[in-house]
């Protein structure tokens, strides 16, 4: 039986099966076992496609990586052009880009490389449009940024069902579930909290539908079905994501709101508001680093992601005697007095500035 039909009939046994207690664990092992035939299905249609063409080859570099993911004809290449010094094709018809088109935009010191990827269409998840090799692309991102225009606001939950169907995750945190398999002692598990949606038996089934027989799992959090089976695939990527809309000069009476960025590739509008959300989602901060017995050099900023901490930052910058290095003394924002020393435990702040110590 081909996969697509396997897929229908559980899909139909689904409909026809009435949810409540009695049914979850069941209901739960058919689920999963749609999401195992789907990653078949998908590692099938990309075999198949192997010697169909070349695939999308890139080098990351720079202090983060945004991709800009929509529909044809958009203007993604306009906003490359005028926002970095990269130049992609720009044309009034569909599929214009053909490959991956690299840019760098310095803003604020840090150098953020941009990706002009082709047209995403329906059923890229499947392959349409050599959607497989664009969606693998995005997954490599930081950041992504679904970039329609005034016509074509519809378009953004389709890119987003896209996306999802490709097992990227928008906006959400991996899940909280640490699976540690063992050699034996069955399936147990642990639960930090009360598991209001699914029973630990459910849990324990849906475990044994991935061939997990011997594990412990320890949930973090309160879980629920499409998460689990996320967490069991172990695919999944899960990346923030900013919602650009272009070419508000065409269409000036559009209703400007909502989580939308607003612009105008062509006419430079809003281009300064749209770097500043992408420093912002992207958790980028300026430190500094003040050498022994030197000025602070304010001009070369060292470009960390919120939430890093010293001993992090000492793994990225070459220090001489960097293994003698247990502390540090910092300036500035995050710094109670001036010099206060700290341990490579601190996580500076924007503006922090930082000077090292041996032990």
């Amino acid at each position: 039986m081909e996969i697509d039909q396997k897929i229908k009939l559980i899909e139909e046994e689904i409909r026809k099966t009435p949810y409540h207690k009695g049914t979850e664990h069941h209901i739960g092992k058919l689920r999963a076992k749609i999401a195992k035939l789907k990653e078949e299905q998908l590692s099938c249609r990309l075999k198949s496609k192997g010697g169909g063409g070349k695939g999308f080859a890139f080098k990351k570099s720079g202090d983060a990586t945004v991709v800009l993911v929509g529909p044809p004809s958009v203007g993604k290449s306009t906003l490359i052009n005028q926002i970095t010094k990269a130049q992609s094709k720009v044309a009034a018809y569909d599929f214009t880009t053909v490959g991956v088109i690299p840019g760098m935009m310095e803003y604020q010191g840090a150098k953020i490389q941009i990706f002009d990827v082709p047209g995403i269409i329906s059923g890229a998840a499947q392959g349409k449009g050599r959607g497989k090799q664009i969606l693998s692309v995005v997954r490599g991102a930081d950041l992504i940024v679904i970039m329609v225009d005034v016509n074509s606001l519809s378009k953004i939950q389709e890119i987003k069902n896209e996306l999802y169907e490709f097992g990227i995750r928008l906006d959400e945190e991996k899940p909280k579930i640490n699976i540690v398999k063992t050699l034996k002692g069955g399936i147990k598990i642990f639960s930090a909290c009360r598991q209001k949606y699914l029973s630990l038996n459910t849990i324990k089934e849906i475990a044994q539908e991935f061939k997990i027989r011997n594990a412990e799992i320890t949930l973090k959090e309160d879980i629920n079905l499409q998460r689990l089976i996320d967490a069991f695939m172990g695919n999944r990527v899960y990346l923030p994501y900013l919602t650009v809309v272009n070419k508000i000069d065409l269409s000036p009476k559009i209703k400007l709101g909502g989580d939308f960025i607003f612009i105008s590739a062509k006419k430079e509008i809003g281009l300064q508001r749209f770097k500043q959300a992408l420093w912002e989602k992207l958790k980028l901060i300026r430190v500094y680093l003040q050498p022994k017995d030197k000025k602070t050099d304010f001009a070369q900023p060292l470009i960390i992601k919120k939430g890093q901490n010293l001993r992090r930052i000492l793994t990225t910058v070459c220090l001489f005697g960097e293994e003698g290095i247990k502390a540090a003394k910092i300036y500035g924002p995050g710094a109670k007095f001036p010099g206060q020393e700290v341990s490579l435990d601190f996580q500076p702040q924007e503006g922090t500035i930082i000077s090292f110590r041996g032990g």
